[in-house]
């Protein structure tokens, strides 16, 4: 999955960008916390003299399993995460030292790619404890589970 936006010779003002996401970008990174999804991901890019910034929005719906009865559970999803991109010779130094907000990027960058990005807060953006409503568990597994905790 190319989550990739070529920067080098964006004209000043908004540039708008949009990506599907699915369970193949998460089978990429062998996660073993999103099994599936149906993401759209936006990313507005603003450019002005000497910097940029970047609004991403991830929206749709991630397939994990259950918590409780290890079924598939559907969780809508809807992350907003603005950042800054800064440029620097440095970047690779500097990178560990750098907050959440900036992405830092060397000087003859030609493109930003989000992949990692988008990952990181999708799994951030899911609740701790990922559990059907009260009783929309497998019926199966609860009579199973019952047995075991008697």
């Amino acid at each position: 999955m190319n989550c990739k936006i070529g920067i080098r010779g964006l004209s000043n003002g908004e540039h708008p960008f949009s990506f599907k996401v699915d369970g193949s970008f998460f089978e990429a990174y062998e996660s073993d916390t999103v099994s599936d999804a149906d993401l759209d991901v936006n990313a507005l890019i603003t450019k002005e003299n000497g910097r940029m910034t970047l609004d991403l929005g991830i929206t749709g719906e991630v397939t994990v399993k259950c918590d409780r009865c290890l079924a598939d559970l559907r969780i809508p999803l809807d992350v907003q995460m603005p950042f800054q991109v800064m440029f620097s010779s440095y970047a690779d130094e500097a990178e560990e030292g750098a907050s959440d907000e900036v992405i830092l990027l060397d000087n003859s960058s030609s493109e930003i790619d989000l992949s990692q990005i988008i990952y990181d807060y999708v799994n951030l953006g899911l609740p701790i404890k990922k559990v059907h409503p009260e009783g929309e568990c497998d019926p199966e597994m609860m009579e199973r589970l019952k047995d075991i905790l008697k």
